[in-house]
């Protein structure tokens, strides 16, 4: 019988981006300093306040004791520690280069959660104003559309066309902000207990200024992992599958696996990923000019600078052009707001 497994459950049990960081950092120490590693994850251990940490750690030093060498010790903890790390560990012990590699493996997830919380930090505030825009929208649908619209039936009064529209779509805008606040609320916590869904990294590319720089952050991963895992002399179609375990959006993964079994039937690297969607035209030139120098560490290393370079560019943009704009929004929803309302008011007092 196949046993079933759900990707969701994984972050309850896999250590996270920061916990992962800290581990390589650690074990990158240890092995500089050439201390013993199982009494230096203990103390590690000890540490340490994360449950999950302390239980793979004390794990990993068992092993150690044991016999085992560190990456037969990270394979036993299977889904626990990333596919990604337990590959760069084994070609880190081939080449004898483990501190190195693990130092720049830590230095890679520590660039990439900034990276991250600056694009969270440039989203959260446009995220707010929403927020309060939709707030703004129940509060005067419910509770002052609805009093002023009582009053003018009271009076029989004749309504201009403004406040007439405004009482007309009122309603479908308020649920249509709600809807908006509850879209993007749940967009992060769908990625983050369903990882393994194609269809909705697309779909998340084609929100305007928003799409570009989420995908711009998974080809910078991709491209940071591919020129770590090549200076550590990894074979290239293994690089590409370890680097697509290594990836959040499963359609660039997958594109990544199929690259490999092209280069593994002779193909060559940047002709595999001109035909695959998944990669940008932008970055094959440097991926052929690495291929053929060969340099393709650094032409990967390039590639990732130059999507960065856009993440950042594009994340000024957003804080220059979103912030304003949603204010500017806020303040014709409640000029027009006043205006509708009022003005019949105005009238009345005018008859008088």
């Amino acid at each position: 019988m196949t046993q079933f497994h759900w990707p969701g459950f994984d972050s309850l049990t896999k250590l996270s981006a920061e916990e992962t960081a800290e581990l390589a950092a650690r074990v990158a120490d240890l092995t500089k300093a050439g201390l013993p590693l199982a009494s230096g994850l203990r103390a590690m251990a000890d540490e340490l306040s994360g449950r999950r940490t302390r239980r793979v750690l004390h794990a990993l030093a068992d092993r150690l004791d044991a016999g085992e060498d560190l990456a037969s010790a990270m394979e036993s903890q299977g889904r626990r520690l990333p596919l990604c790390l337990r590959g760069i560990v084994l070609a880190g012990l081939r080449g004898g280069r483990l501190a190195e590699a693990l130092e720049q493996y830590a230095d890679l997830r520590r660039s990439r959660l900034e990276l991250r919380r600056r694009l969270w930090l440039s989203l959260a505030y446009p995220y707010f104003l929403l927020v309060v825009m939709a707030l703004m929208a129940v509060v005067a649908r419910f509770f002052i559309i609805v009093q002023f619209e009582k009053i003018y039936e009271d009076f029989d009064t004749e309504l201009p066309a403004i406040t007439v529209l405004v009482i007309n779509i009122s309603l479908p805008l308020a649920w249509i902000m709600v809807a908006l606040v509850a879209v993007f609320a749940t967009i992060p916590l769908l990625l983050a207990v369903s990882p393994g869904i194609r269809w909705l990294w697309p779909m998340l590319y084609k929100i305007p200024m928003i799409g570009p720089l989420l995908r711009w952050g998974n080809l910078s991963q991709f491209s940071r992992l591919m020129a770590l895992l090549l200076e550590q002399q990894v074979p290239l179609p293994d690089a590409l599958r370890l680097t697509a375990a290594g990836l959040h959006d499963p359609n660039l993964a997958r594109g990544c696996r199929r690259v490999a079994e092209d280069v593994e039937r002779g193909q060559p690297l940047y002709e595999s990923m001109d035909r695959r969607r998944q990669f940008p035209a932008g970055m094959i030139p440097l991926v052929e000019w690495g291929q053929r120098t060969p340099a393709l560490p650094d032409a990967f290393r390039a590639t990732a600078e130059m999507f960065e370079g856009r993440i950042l560019s594009q994340g000024s943009l957003l804080e220059a052009v979103m912030l304003p704009l949603m204010l500017m929004l806020i303040g014709i929803f409640v000029g027009f707001l006043v205006v509708a309302l009022f003005l019949p008011t105005i009238r009345l007092i005018c008859c008088l």
